[in-house]
Parts: C-alpha cells; structure tokens; sequence
C-alpha cells in the first residue's frame, strides 16, 4: 500500500513540475529582460582605452581569488577590453591573504576591482564595485582626468553628515564617493567663510532649521561664482527663503509605494544625467520638486517631478525632493550609487561621460507577471496541496473500509 502511494504522489509531483515548466517556457517571452545583443565595447570605450593606450599602462586589482567564478567572469568580461589596451595589467589578490591591502583600499566585497596606474607614479586609485562597461568606462575616464576639484558637504543646520554613521547619516555615501574618485571635505555652513577656488560643488542635505536671508544671499553669491550646488529637499524640510531664491516651489508629499518590494522607479525623464540609465533606484516617499526653466530627471509613477537640473549661467543646480535614498539606510539599494555618481558628475561638468545600458543576460534574471505569479501560487500553495490531501482522503476512507 505505502508503494502505491508513494507513486500516485510522485506522478502528482511530476505533473505539477511538468506543469510549471510549460507554464515558464510559455509565458518566458513576457518576462522582462534587458539584453545587450552586441559582443563588442562601444565605439568611446574603445577610443577611450586606444587614448589610454597612449599614456600610462593602467593596472586592475581584483579582490577575489583568481580560481574563484567572480574571478572567471571577471576575466571574461574585461577580454574585450585587453584585447583592445593589450599593456592593461590584470591582477588577482586573495582577500584572505591580504588583509592590509583590503583596509588600505576600503574593499567591501568580493570580486571589487581597484583601478591604478601600473607605475603607481599617482596616489589616487578608483574603486569599481559593478561589473558593466560604464562603471569600467567611467572609473578610466576620472583616472585619466584627475583634477583637484573638490565636492564640499555643508553642515549644521540640522543637516545630515557624512560623518554620521546610523542608519539617516551618509558616512557610506563619503566611503562610496572617495571610492570613485571624487575629493570630499565638509564645512559648517557659514556666510563669513570663503571657499577656495577648486570647490567646485555644495551640498546640502536636508536643512531642517530655517536657512535665513544672509545665508542664502551667501549660496546664491556661490553659485554665480561657479560652484554648482546639490540641494536634497525632504519632506520635513521647510526652506522658504532658499525656494524663494532659486524659484523652487515644493509640492506635497510622494508616497511611493506602502510596500518597499515595490518602491522602485526605473522610467526616467529625457536628461544628460538619465542617458541610457536602465536600472531602478529605491526612493520610498518623497517631496514634489517643480523649478522653472528646469528639467526633471526622476519622476514617480503619476508623472510627479521628485528631482529636477538646472544649467545657470556660472554653475549647475540640482534639487531632490528627497534625502533618504542616499543616506546608510538605503544607499546600497538597486542602482542608488549610480544615480548620485551620475548626478555629481553633472554638476561637476564631467560632461565627456560614457553613459552606456547596463547589461544584464538573459538566462541570469527573470522577472515574473502578476498574472504568472498568481498562476504559480495557486498551483502550488492550492492546487498541489488539495491534490495530495484528495489522495489521502481517498487511501484513509479505502482502508477504513477494508477493516
């Protein structure tokens, strides 16, 4: 009896597996994939390594094992990029074997890359943390083009801190932007203090307590001077005079979603810092943001503006209506490090670059319907289950009548 059983609930587990694998095949071509259908690196990639090619050899160290399937798909995926740069040096460092070289670099996970010059003639050294041709791409160019511009972050005022390290501060947003190249300071805000000329970039993160005139008589001077400024404008954040100022005017506030398996935005408006960004970013509410003669470059789904960029005469302007999708809390959700780097590249006029999709493969990612995820739960977690609860049903009643 207990054979015939196992085999009426192997033959229903089969047919449920049978099921489901006709049901992926036939319902896989509504799955939602990006894919990059060309082998090759784009034409800037390429003009860009045959440039570097001319200068100094650069080196990339890989913390992984080089025995490892990071390491293989790695190596894969920068091939192309040797056979172009053939003097470019890859090298392989075991975390566990060098753990002095792990601190030294502030490396993070495996399989991080740090970009150099092979001679080690210049101290500075990028951090590649994703593996796509823009993230490569980009790390050459800031290597190539060092310069000593400098990103500033205002303090006081009730303002977030890179130095904060709770789940609201940006300590790992200061960690991330010195990985990528950029030079960071902060300073308390104040109208009486006198920025050096290679400050090209402000920031202000969320100024909960009033900013008054004097003050934003002193930001406007700034701008006009040519330091660009990045403003996040949350929703507890009341800044009058500022808006007044700039021509901002904040609307109410943005629920994105209830539920944060669902709070992404991945369809963004026309803009230079937008070109060719395909992958979502995690904001869960947010402060309408409307600038005249500005553009939007993230919208929420009901076409509400949540972050706008403006080109003045002298400097740039961006205004977020929302700071915590880059504090600790959230800054390594989805694509989040790839907008602010794309946002501080803009205003620092990095205008040479290379914007290219990110690939994703097709057999690595599957992204299913509502209707294929109703379909699935309930042949599974309904179907199946009264299936094999008939089939004892039908076995206890047989045997209670056969005694």
């Amino acid at each position: 009896m207990s054979f015939r059983i196992l085999k009426m609930y192997s033959v229903v587990l089969a047919f449920a597996l049978l099921l489901m694998i006709v049901f992926v095949v036939l319902e896989k071509q509504n799955s939602v994939f990006v894919i990059d259908k060309s082998s090759g690196l784009s034409a800037k990639t390429v003009h860009l390594l045959q440039q570097i090619k001319q200068q100094k050899p650069v080196k990339f160290t890989i913390f992984s094992r080089e025995n490892s399937v990071i390491a293989t798909k790695i190596k894969s995926f920068l091939l192309p990029y040797k056979k172009v740069n053939k003097f470019m040096l890859i090298e392989f460092l075991d975390p566990s074997q060098h753990p002095s070289e792990v601190k030294e670099n502030s490396i993070t996970m495996q399989g991080e890359m740090v970009l150099s010059y092979q001679d080690g003639s210049q101290l500075k050294r990028i951090n590649i943390t994703e593996l796509s041709e823009s993230a490569i791409s980009n790390a050459l160019l800031r290597l190539q083009n060092q310069s000593d511009e400098w990103v500033v972050f205002a303090e006081r005022y009730g303002m977030k801190t890179i130095g904060d390290e709770s789940d609201t501060g940006l300590s790992q947003l200061l960690i991330h932007l010195k990985k990528s190249g950029f030079n960071i300071a902060r300073m308390p805000l104040d109208k009486s203090l006198v920025l050096p000329d290679n400050v090209k970039l402000l920031v202000l993160a969320n100024p909960v307590d009033v900013l008054k005139s004097p003050l934003v008589e002193y930001l406007i001077g700034l701008m006009e001077s040519g330091v660009s400024i990045l403003w996040f404008d949350d929703i507890n954040s009341n800044q009058v005079q500022l808006e007044l100022a700039l021509g901002v005017f904040s609307g109410n506030e943005i629920i994105i979603s209830e539920g944060k398996d669902s709070s992404y935005l991945s369809d963004f408006p026309i803009h230079a810092i937008t070109e060719n960004f395909n992958q979502p970013i995690f904001i869960a509410q947010a402060k309408e943001i409307v600038l005249d003669d500005a553009t939007p470059f993230i919208s929420a789904q009901n076409n509400t503006t949540i972050a706008v960029a403006q080109q003045l005469p002298n400097s740039r302007l961006v205004v977020v209506g929302d700071s915590d999708f880059i504090s600790n809390q959230y800054l390594n959700s989805v694509a989040n490090k790839s907008m602010i780097d794309r946002i501080v590249d803009w205003l620092l006029y990095h205008d040479n670059r290379i914007n290219i999709p990110v690939q994703i493969n097709k057999n690595t990612q599957l992204v299913l319907s509502q209707t294929q995820l109703v379909v699935l739960s309930v042949v599974f977690l309904l179907l199946i289950p009264l299936i094999i609860l008939s089939i004892a049903i039908y076995v206890w009643r047989k045997n209670r009548a056969q005694s």
